[in-house]
């Protein structure tokens, strides 16, 4: 890996045998040209925020297991007793541990998207981070690089809507981790997303070439350098003389050098 961040860059991707980079890698290149420390300072920064998500999907998660097992005792009893008196009564209690099986998942779902279909980045519920959310403006944009997924059967690429990175939970989508994931409801449906997102290699180049940060002492993200400010600088100086001005003195200098 060189030192200078674009050609690191171009290293990264170039040296992939496949065409499809983990989003979590991505991030940890733009935080770091080491990859693993790059990994590391993106842990610390998710390990953070992630207490009281990651409380609450464990809750939910037990919530909907257990009333969920109950729906499935529940609906054999009431498959067994069709001509008992007490199948009114199975149904109803059927129907309601299904219903307190799906509460959970529903409410992530609403909490992390919003009622209705958002039409921007919600906001965050912990402090935000300039990397992160750098990479995520390109990716909620309309023409932004694709991010996809792969099914677990078919191994076919599915491809994710752009406002899957709308949501509160966002900045978890980057973790190396499964289970940080997995607290991330797949939009617009309300199933966790445990698999690796992915890039394409050719859209990762075009992001990376966008967003790069230029070096210090020369062209950077403004347009006004410090060299152009000295050109003006030296333009409006009464001390420096004009191209008539110097010709002049050239020519009275060597006349003094004759004589």
């Amino acid at each position: 890996m060189t030192s200078s961040t674009d050609e690191g860059w171009k290293v990264f991707a170039d040296g992939d045998d496949v065409d499809d980079i983990p989003l979590w890698k991505v991030l940890a290149k733009v935080r770091s040209d080491d990859l693993d420390e790059g990994l590391d300072k993106n842990a610390t920064l998710l390990n953070k925020i992630k207490p009281p998500f990651s409380w609450y999907y464990n809750l939910a998660l037990a919530i909907s297991s257990c009333f969920g097992f109950l729906a499935v005792l529940l609906l054999i009893g009431l498959v067994i007793s069709l001509r008992s008196g007490s199948t009114d009564l199975l149904f109803g209690l059927t129907l309601a541990m299904l219903t307190a099986a799906v509460t959970p998942h529903l409410w992530r779902q609403a909490y992390q998207y919003g009622l209705k279909m958002p039409d921007a980045p919600l906001e965050l519920p912990h402090a935000s981070d300039r990397l992160f959310d750098e990479v995520l403006g390109h990716l909620q944009k309309v023409d932004g690089p694709q991010a996809y997924f792969f099914s677990g059967f078919r191994k076919k690429r599915i491809r994710l809507n752009r406002r899957q990175f709308f949501g509160r939970l966002r900045y978890f989508l980057f973790s190396e981790h499964s289970k940080d994931r997995a607290m991330v409801m797949r939009f617009p449906t309300a199933m966790s997303l445990p698999a690796d997102i992915y890039l394409h290699r050719d859209d990762v180049e075009k992001m990376l070439s966008m967003s790069a940060p230029k070096r210090a002492a020369g062209p950077g993200r403004n347009v006004k350098y410090a060299y152009i400010e000295a050109v003006f600088d030296l333009r409006a100086d009464p001390m420096t003389c004009s191209p008539d001005c110097y010709q002049s003195e050239v020519e009275s200098r060597s006349f003094m050098m004759v004589v």
